[in-house]
């Protein structure tokens, strides 16, 4: 099989989707799962990024604006004005239901409790506790309002596990989780989002100043092609590496960073002692068929 000789034609390749099926595809599979679930709401943590805000538009289309109840969990000293301004105009767009809820009281209480065992929060683990309330939140009003939580995860950040187990990754669907960030960008502007607010550079916003690109060494442009090459054109790691513009030290530290985040696209490891099924290792039970 010939593959393409530079990371500059993978990416030509990559942003080359047909947007309008994948829209669609995205709508109907929102839909379907709403109906077959039961669901009266949809609720969807908005944060006035890209990857929330074209799934906010997507699920609006699919689903119509009484059906929706839009969360905006900011956390004081943490989180943008910016966002919370640009949260407010995507939500408002979109014509639907929105509350505002800060995000600090509740992860400052838990960090307080934790700290007073004598154990010393870090900055990653006060993060994952302020992307895990908002999961709590998300959730509780789910379960008041018979609803689901739509995720709003994107397949480059589900492959490299930049999300928080239990927190962002806390969901009962992901409709953009088959689509890679630089993709969303494209899909994002095709369903209304407005362009600063699509082309906004990513961050989980987990502590003051935090982006992705820079804890992730590149910004996802450049990512992209070389996980498209790995998983959709399914090249092998040395021809990869042998691509044109390539940075090899790019591509040995995502690999890294997918081998060890493994756990988190996994249902928590279990040991095989039955005969039978066991979950998460050979259980097979489709629910709608």
């Amino acid at each position: 099989m010939m593959y393409p000789n530079s990371i500059e034609d993978i990416r030509r390749i990559l942003l080359s989707i047909n947007i309008k099926e994948t829209a669609r595809l995205i709508k109907e599979f929102i839909r379907d799962y709403f109906e077959r679930a039961g669901a009266e709401k949809a609720i969807i943590g908005v944060s006035g990024g890209v990857d929330s805000s074209a799934t906010l538009m997507l699920t609006r289309r699919a689903l119509g604006k009484d059906a929706i109840l839009a969360l905006i969990m900011p956390h004081e000293g943490i989180t943008p004005e910016e966002d919370v301004q640009d949260a407010l105009e995507i939500v408002k767009l979109a014509n639907v239901e929105y509350k505002m809820i800060n995000i600090d009281r509740i992860s400052m209480n838990i960090k307080s409790i934790i700290e007073n065992t004598g154990i010393s929060l870090n900055r990653m683990a006060y993060g994952n506790i302020i992307a895990r309330s908002r999961m709590i939140v998300l959730y509780a009003f789910a379960n008041t309002l018979r609803g689901i939580v739509v995720g709003t995860g994107d397949k480059s950040e589900i492959i490299l596990g930049y999300y928080t187990k239990y927190g962002d990754g806390g969901v009962d669907i992901l409709p953009i989780g088959d689509v890679y960030k630089s993709q969303v960008r494209i899909l994002a502007k095709h369903v209304g989002v407005p362009e600063k607010i699509a082309m906004k550079p990513s961050s989980p916003r987990l502590w003051a100043g935090q982006t992705a690109a820079e804890e992730l060494g590149a910004d996802y442009i450049e990512i992209d092609p070389i996980l498209f090459a790995l998983f959709e054109l399914g090249m092998k790691i040395n021809d990869i590496l042998s691509l044109k513009g390539i940075r090899k030290e790019l591509v040995y530290a995502l690999l890294k960073r997918i081998k060890v985040n493994e756990h988190k696209r996994m249902f928590a490891r279990i040991p095989k002692i039955h005969k039978g099924p066991t979950i998460g290792i050979d259980w097979k039970f489709t629910i709608w068929r």
